[in-house]
């Protein structure tokens, strides 16, 4: 139980592991996959290897010394290259023992791995040379210079985004095109910069400082990631990583420190072009043999279909109008998209891009009201009785994938039921069909005030109300009210996990970012201390029925995990803003960032009793059939929200 109410913090990005002092400077340090051991080269001619064990490095030296200047890893397995300083180039196996010496080798400064191939490149006074490894054979090329800085102090290839990056005594970082055209200026560093890194895996450029800084940056992006202060008079000199990325080694006159890259989310999908941050992720919770697919609301008219497992585009929808928010029936491949005018779009999923099928102006007024309002808001309520009619339906529907033109009588179901539910600005709900957008029915709920979120369970307004409904899709008059919660302050998110409903408050002049549960069973609410809040906006809420916890995002860079006490149990910091978040499965969130789609496993870093949770949930889902019926009673405890 203590190991349940355990909290713990973590970081996305750097972090030290361990620390090698050493009775000789660095003077050189590379990364080995043929020996799976980073290298060193120290000023006494020492070499060290460090080398992974069990969930620590271990340091071992070297046998013989060794005089080279630098070392470098070549593409052809079981081969490194010793060279400098001057006319010095030599062949090494894995095991650092010389292969072949170069006897008129001209002035090697530096070397490098060629990008494409398995040729190296070394640079030296007057000289560029790219060598064939395996004869030991050169072609010298002429040298192309450019006045672009002062004196150059780091300099890193990025061939993802086919740029140069040099660093010079200026303190700046510049990032050049292939037409030396200027892309970006990074300026942060107080202190020259001795050391450019670019990790390809992470699409991260590193750099080390003698300001005793090291810092990632986003080269796509131009911006900063991430700032880490290391020991103060003691500055790093020089950084190198692993191809994946996992493990950095990083160097100074003190010794050697190893830095792990925590990776708590990572980018799923970029969906497409950019035009402006996610606003709504939706993930319909159907069970297999049915794909988890995530509905995306971007930018201001975008609507984008994706696979929630790759990440991969199926499908997009640009509106004319501003989107609300949009909900999407897997089962019938539609479409819900609202509008800022109150207007609903009925669309169809098999084509690409999405095809508009229908547009309901004006759904929910008439003369029964005086003022319901425009529609503010919408969700989807799915009543399935016939789950294997359902799926033989959805099956026959992906063989006219591509077809425009939809049979809209197959929307009509007496066993399985699809309803629109509207919240809107009077202070109403209404209940439309899906096939048409006929009101079915039409309830004032929020004393006239504007009903601001809905889901298929409570529902919420501008009168700090929750309100509960019963749902009964066989009845004219399908909505019934169970209970209201006067909350008291306004309240931005809500989910419910079981009798569970949790609720996000805001009081941004007391910088107040709380979550309340409350308890439908025993009619309890509970909060939780102070120092657990968000210290900002929250920006999303959503549940994670197979962890049991509450899950949410803030403004301030953070996601909070619950437990079902209320209380928090991890805390990540993701230095990054997430825009929204939606529970996808198997203990997983996706996060929107910088308008782009990221899955964070939130069972990764948990205790172990929640991993097992995950893994019961998972093998009773692999183990679900379809033609297992709901309960009559899930009639009456599946509410709207």
């Amino acid at each position: 139980v203590r190991s349940r109410k355990k909290k713990s913090s973590f970081t996305h990005g750097l972090h030290q592991l361990q620390h090698f002092s050493c009775d000789s400077p660095v003077r050189y340090l590379m990364y080995s996959e043929a020996t799976a051991a980073f290298i060193s080269l120290h000023s006494d001619n020492t070499c060290c290897f460090y080398k992974p064990d069990c969930d620590k490095y271990i340091c071992l030296t070297h046998s013989a010394p060794l005089t080279f200047k630098g070392l470098t890893a070549t593409k052809i397995s079981g081969y490194i290259m010793g060279w400098g300083p001057g006319a010095v180039l030599t062949l090494l196996d894995s095991e650092l023992k010389t292969l072949e010496d170069v006897q008129d080798a001209p002035d090697v400064c530096v070397c490098q791995a060629a990008e494409h191939s398995t040729e190296v490149v070394t640079a030296g006074v007057g000289n560029v040379c790219v060598w064939s490894v395996m004869l030991m054979r050169y072609d010298i090329y002429s040298v192309h210079s450019l006045y672009l800085h002062s004196n150059i102090t780091a300099i890193a290839y990025c061939s993802q985004q086919d740029c140069l990056i040099v660093a010079s005594k200026e303190l700046s970082i510049r990032v050049w095109g292939p037409d030396w055209e200027l892309r970006f200026a990074f300026v942060g560093h107080n202190g020259m910069v001795s050391s450019l890194l670019y990790c390809s895996e992470l699409s991260m450029l590193v750099s080390a400082a003698v300001d005793c800084t090291i810092r990632c940056w986003n080269v796509e992006e131009g911006d900063v990631i991430e700032c880490i202060h290391t020991e103060k008079r003691n500055p790093p000199l020089g950084i190198e990583c692993t191809r994946q990325g996992g493990s950095f080694l990083s160097f100074s006159c003190q010794g050697v420190d190893l830095w792990t890259f925590r990776r708590l989310y990572t980018l799923h999908s970029e969906l497409g072009e950019d035009r402006g941050p996610l606003r709504q992720i939706l993930v319909p919770p159907l069970p297999a043999p049915y794909p988890t697919r995530a509905l995306c609301v971007r930018g201001d008219r975008d609507i984008i279909l994706v696979t929630a497992e790759t990440g991969a585009v199926l499908t997009s929808f640009r509106g004319e109008q501003r989107i609300l928010c949009a909900d999407y029936c897997l089962h019938k491949e539609i479409l819900l998209g609202l509008t800022e005018t109150g207007t609903v779009l009925q669309a169809n999923t098999l084509t690409n891009p999405i095809t508009l099928l229908h547009e309901w102006k004006g759904r929910g007024q008439g003369p029964c009201l005086s003022a319901p309002g425009p529609a503010c808001c919408l969700v989807l309520y799915s009543y399935v009785t016939d789950p294997k009619g359902a799926l033989e339906e959805w099956r026959d529907l992906q063989e006219w994938r591509g077809c425009s033109k939809r049979d809209m009588n197959s929307l009509d179901d007496a066993k399985n039921m699809f309803l629109v539910i509207l919240g809107q600005r009077g202070g109403c709900v209404s209940v439309l069909t899906l096939k048409n957008g006929t009101i079915l029915c039409r309830i004032p709920a929020h004393n006239g005030q504007t009903v601001t979120t809905m889901e298929a369970y409570p529902e919420r307004g501008e009168d700090k109300t929750v309100v509960v409904w019963l749902v009964n899709p066989c009845i004219s008059e399908c909505l019934t009210k169970q209970m209201s919660l006067y909350c008291g302050q306004p309240h931005v998110y809500l989910a419910v996990l079981g009798p569970r409903l949790a609720l996000t408050f805001e009081e941004p002049a007391s910088g107040t970012y709380s979550l309340m549960h409350f308890n439908f069973t025993d009619q309890t609410q509970t909060d939780h201390p102070p120092r657990e809040e968000h210290l900002d906006h929250f920006t999303g809420l959503c549940v994670c029925p197979d962890l049991e916890v509450f899950v949410s995002s803030s403004l301030d860079g953070t996601v909070h995990i619950w437990n079902e006490e209320n209380r928090l149990i991890r805390l990540d910091l993701l230095n990054a803003v997430p825009e929204c978040i939606a529970y996808s499965g198997f203990g997983e969130v996706l996060l929107g960032i910088r308008g782009s789609l990221y899955k964070m496993n939130c069972a990764k870093f948990l205790p172990r009793y929640y991993q097992k949770m995950v893994f019961k949930a998972n093998s009773f889902t692999n183990s679900f059939t379809l033609s297992c019926k709901m309960s009559p009673k899930c009639l009456f405890t599946l509410i709207l929200y």
